[in-house]
C-alpha cells in the first residue's frame, strides 16, 4: 500500500530530492478530488479489506484493534523506511544545499539571551467562535495572542458574519447564491492564519515563533495571502520559525522517527515542496509565489528535543539564529510537548481567554430569548444529547 514510498532514496534522484505524497488540502474545500480514480481506488481499498468486529469481540478485547494499529507501527516496512531515512540523514552529502543534520543541546536557556530580553515572543490562534452555519447564514470569529518572557499576552479579536454579504441582496436566488458562497467558499483555518501572520507584524519582537507552519498553503492560493507574505518577508526586523505540532507528511514522519533525541534535520526547501507535485492542489496556489525568492529560501525539517519529533519552517538566513533560540526556551521537562515554553504558554492563554462555549452559550441564550423556535431551530442538535 505505500507503493514503494521510498522512491525518493533512489540515487538516480537528486540528494534529498523527495518524492513527497501530499496531505489533503483544497480538494475537501472544493468538493472534489485531486484524482478521482485514486479515490475510487482507495474507496474500493477500505471497503475489501475492512473487517467486520462483532459486539462481544469489542467487549472483551476492542476487537484486537489496538494490537493491529502497533504491529502497523512497527512492521518490516515501516522499520527499512526509516532505517533508510536515517541513512539518507546521516550519508548527506557536504555539497548538499541543506545544512547537515545536526546535534544540539535542548533547554538551556543561557544560549539564548534574547528570551531573557524579552525580544521573543510566541504567537498563536484559536477559535472563540468556530465557523457556524445557521439557516440563514455563516459566522466565525478567531482570537489572536502572543507573549514573551518580558510581558503579558497581547491579543487582538477578529469576527465575520454573512450579515451584510447578504443584506442587499434583490431576491431569493441571490440570497442562496450568496449563502453558497459563504458555505463553500471559506476555509475557517486559513482565516484564523491570517490573522496569527498579521500579528507577527503588529508587535514589536524581533524573534517570533509561530504556531503551525511559517507558510500556510491556503494563504498563498489568493491575492491577500500572497500581499502579507510579501509584507512579512520585506521586514528586515522579523526573524520568525513556525513549529508544527504534529507531523502529516508520509515522508517526514519516517525522518521524524529516523531522528534522535537532540537532533534537528533540514528536509526540503519550500519551493521543492511546492514546485515537486504535479496534483491539481498545487493549482490553487500562487505561481507568482512558488517562482519568488521566498519559496527557495524557506528551510523545511523536523527536530527532535526528547521524546517527540515536532516539524518547523523558518528563512534560511534565519536558521541559525531561531534555531539556537528555539532550542535554548524548548520545555524539556513537559513529555511530548518539549516545544518552546514560549508556545505552550500562549496556547493556555489563547485557549483560556477565548473559549468557544462561553460564546456558543451566549448566542444560544439571545436565540431563546427571541424565540423558543429559534433557539431549537439553529441549535446544534448535539447541544441537546450532552
Amino acid at each position: 500500500m505505500f507503493k514503494r514510498i521510498w522512491e525518493f532514496f533512489n540515487p538516480s534522484k537528486p540528494k534529498r530530492q523527495v518524492e513527497t505524497v501530499h496531505e489533503p488540502f483544497n480538494e475537501s474545500r472544493d468538493g472534489s478530488t485531486a484524482n478521482s480514480a485514486n479515490s475510487d481506488e482507495m474507496f474500493h481499498e477500505l471497503l475489501n479489506r475492512s473487517r467486520r468486529v462483532s459486539r462481544n469481540e469489542f467487549a472483551s478485547n476492542f476487537g484486537e484493534i489496538a494490537e493491529d494499529i502497533v504491529e502497523m507501527l512497527n512492521s518490516d516496512q515501516v522499520n527499512q523506511a526509516i532505517q533508510e531515512a536515517r541513512k539518507t540523514m546521516e550519508d548527506d552529502s557536504a555539497d548538499s544545499y541543506l545544512p547537515p543534520l545536526r546535534k544540539v543541546e535542548f533547554g538551556l536557556f543561557s544560549k539564548a539571551k534574547e528570551l531573557e530580553k524579552g525580544e521573543v515572543a510566541a504567537i498563536d490562534g484559536t477559535f472563540a467562535l468556530p465557523m457556524q452555519k445557521y439557516s440563514a447564514g455563516q459566522a466565525i470569529c478567531v482570537g489572536i495572542g502572543s507573549l514573551s518572557h518580558g510581558r503579558p499576552m497581547q491579543d487582538s479579536l477578529h469576527y465575520w458574519s454573512s450579515k451584510v454579504l447578504l443584506s442587499d441582496t434583490v431576491d431569493t436566488d441571490e440570497f442562496i447564491a450568496r449563502e453558497k458562497r459563504g458555505l463553500f467558499g471559506i476555509y475557517p483555518t486559513g482565516y484564523l492564519r491570517y490573522y496569527e501572520v498579521e500579528h507577527c507584524l503588529e508587535i514589536d519582537e524581533s524573534y517570533l515563533f509561530l504556531d503551525g507552519p511559517l507558510v500556510d498553503e491556503y494563504l498563498i492560493s489568493n491575492q491577500a495571502g500572497v500581499q502579507l507574505y510579501n509584507r512579512l518577508f520585506a521586514s528586515e526586523k522579523k526573524q520568525i520559525l513556525g513549529v508544527i505540532k504534529n507531523i502529516a507528511n508520509p515522508v517526514f514522519t519516517k525522518f521524524a522517527r529516523a531522528l534522535k533525541s537532540g537532533e534537528i534535520y533540514v528536509i526540503e526547501t519550500l519551493a521543492d515542496h511546492l514546485n515537486r507535485s504535479n496534483t491539481t492542489r498545487n493549482r490553487y496556489v500562487s505561481e507568482e509565489f512558488i517562482k519568488s525568492d521566498i519559496t527557495h529560501d524557506i528551510f523545511r525539517g523536523v527536530f527532535k528535543p526528547r521524546n517527540k519529533t515536532f516539524g518547523f519552517e523558518v528563512h534560511k538566513d534565519h536558521l541559525e539564529d531561531m534555531l539556537r533560540i528555539m532550542a535554548a526556551d524548548c520545555q524539556i521537562n513537559n513529555p511530548g510537548h518539549e516545544i518552546p515554553f514560549l508556545l505552550n504558554r500562549i496556547d493556555e492563554e489563547v485557549r483560556k481567554n477565548f473559549s468557544p462555549h462561553i460564546l456558543k452559550d451566549r448566542i444560544a441564550v439571545e436565540m431563546a430569548i427571541q424565540s423558543e423556535e429559534l433557539f431549537f431551530e439553529e441549535t446544534d442538535e448535539r447541544f441537546f444529547r450532552s
